[in-house]
């Protein structure tokens, strides 16, 4: 009798653990398809862009939101695909080269033999948000000359805006403009030089 009541639960705990949600893994990406804005000159500028350093809250593969100031919630079920230093580093990368015209911009680290004109240095205090309202990208981002050891400009940034709808989807592409807004500042700052 022992046997069947350990075999009936047996099989209760296996039918519950198929049960569980499918999880989801979400990239950062751009709003355009790559190469859209124009063509690179492969003689432009060499940009080198350090991998963003995230606080620890940040630096993991659950998605973060934000239920209040104070209260955080780390999804079990949405995650990030990869590492989302190297995910925002990427996407910075890929849309300073789209602005400044150059198909020379490289994520850390990069080989000893590329000479950079400019490096850049990406700090981020906040990357999250609640789902279906407000996203928020913020932080310090700093601009260095070709060798990385003489700083040209230090600029902090705080960039709002607000999710289409409470899913994750709607996040990501939120946090997604965010960053993309971020890259634009970068490049604006840089093509002035």
């Amino acid at each position: 009798m022992s046997r069947h009541i350990y075999i009936v639960c047996l099989v209760m705990f296996l039918s519950a653990c198929g049960t569980s949600p499918k999880t989801h893994f979400y990239l950062l990406d751009q709003d355009h398809p790559p190469g859209e804005n124009a063509a690179p000159d492969t003689d432009g500028l060499r940009i080198g862009v350090w991998k963003a350093r995230l606080p620890e809250f940040l630096d993991r593969s659950e998605i973060v939101t934000r239920n209040g100031q104070h209260d955080i919630e780390l999804s079990d079920f949405h995650k990030w695909a990869g590492r989302l230093d190297n995910n925002l580093s990427r996407l910075v990368a890929a849309e300073l080269g789209e602005r400044l015209h150059t198909d020379r911009v490289v994520v850390s680290p990069w080989p000893a033999y590329i000479k950079n004109n400019y490096q850049v240095k990406l700090y981020i205090e906040h990357f999250d948000g609640q789902l279906g309202g407000e996203m928020v990208l913020s932080g310090a981002w700093s601009l260095l000359n070709g060798r990385g050891n003489k700083e040209l400009a230090w600029k902090s940034f705080t960039f709002r805006t607000t999710a289409a709808s409470a899913t994750y989807s709607d996040m990501i592409a939120a946090l997604s403009a965010l960053t993309v807004q971020l890259a634009d500042r970068i490049a604006t700052t840089i093509a002035a030089r």
